[in-house]
């Protein structure tokens, strides 16, 4: 007992374990459901809001659920989803060849770089929403317009984490590559792009929330379509309803392309998620 009153006071000394109080833990299955309840309460208080406030300003989930069901059996949602979720794959997908390709050209040769960095200086301080008009003017209203903005509005974040992702590759496994006799080419491609793959991914996952509001606002300036003109054309009426119904689709539509990207990185690139797993 003396021996345990001692090592208590001595200065410095830890803590007893036992003596800590322990934080009381939630069950997987508890932490579901409290995620679950908390979730109809706020449906409810949403619904219930219905009677107080001006169906202008906010609509009922069961309004929500009515209008949505209305735009999609007419066609209208179905038509809008699949133009939209076509247009932000093309866009997404020429910024995703370009960037990552310069990204990876300046990473591996610095003239490349020295060549290319102020023109990626200015178009990533460039605030993108200002180059509608421009891209109006020189596509016209069409769909060459909505896919230039979507890629202008993407191929930075993937070019920047690119050129980041290359130049971070342990120099020693370059030097190793050397010694095993492999050409420049072959050292970006077996080493340097799948040493990057990290900062990648990070990029397109940045590019496909930008894609995503690009194809919001294209949809809105030009042309009207696809998604962003069912909100720009339900909101123009006040059609609360069938304006959160869009949004809520346009929501659906990104959790859809972050989920096939994360599915894309786990078939391709494994070693990021076991590498991720050891820090």
């Amino acid at each position: 007992m003396a021996a345990t009153l001692q090592t208590a006071r001595t200065p410095g000394s830890t803590v007893n374990e036992a003596a800590r109080p322990r934080r009381r833990g939630v069950s997987p299955r508890m932490g579901q459901l409290i995620q679950i309840v908390s979730l109809i309460l706020v449906l409810v208080a949403w619904q219930l809001s219905g009677n107080f406030l001006n169906p202008i300003l906010i609509s009922t989930p069961s309004r929500i659920v009515s209008d949505f069901g209305e735009i999609l059996l007419n066609g209208q949602l179905v038509q809008a989803f699949v133009g939209s979720a076509v247009e932000m794959a093309i866009g997404f997908g020429l910024a995703c060849l370009v960037g990552i390709s310069l990204g990876v050209l300046m990473g591996r040769w610095r003239t490349a770089e020295h060549a290319v960095d102020p023109l990626v200086s200015f178009g990533n301080a460039t605030p993108t929403i200002a180059l509608l008009p421009v891209m109006e003017i020189w596509f016209g209203l069409g769909l060459a317009a909505r896919l230039a903005f979507i890629f202008v509005i993407c191929i930075w974040s993937l070019l920047i984490n690119t050129l980041a992702g290359v130049k971070n590759v342990n120099r020693g496994w370059a030097d190793v590559g050397r010694s095993f006799g492999l050409s420049p080419f072959e050292s970006t491609r077996r080493i340097f792009i799948p040493a990057a793959m990290p900062f990648i991914f990070a990029g397109m996952r940045l590019a496909l929330a930008q894609a995503a509001v690009g194809m919001i606002l294209s949809g809105q300036e030009i042309g009207e379509t696809g998604l962003g003109g069912l909100v720009e054309n339900f909101g123009s009426f006040f059609q609360t309803g069938h304006l959160i119904a869009s949004i809520i689709s346009s929501t659906a539509l990104a959790f859809i392309a972050f989920w096939l990207l994360a599915r894309a990185q786990a078939h391709f690139c494994p070693w990021i998620r076991a590498m991720s797993a050891r820090r």
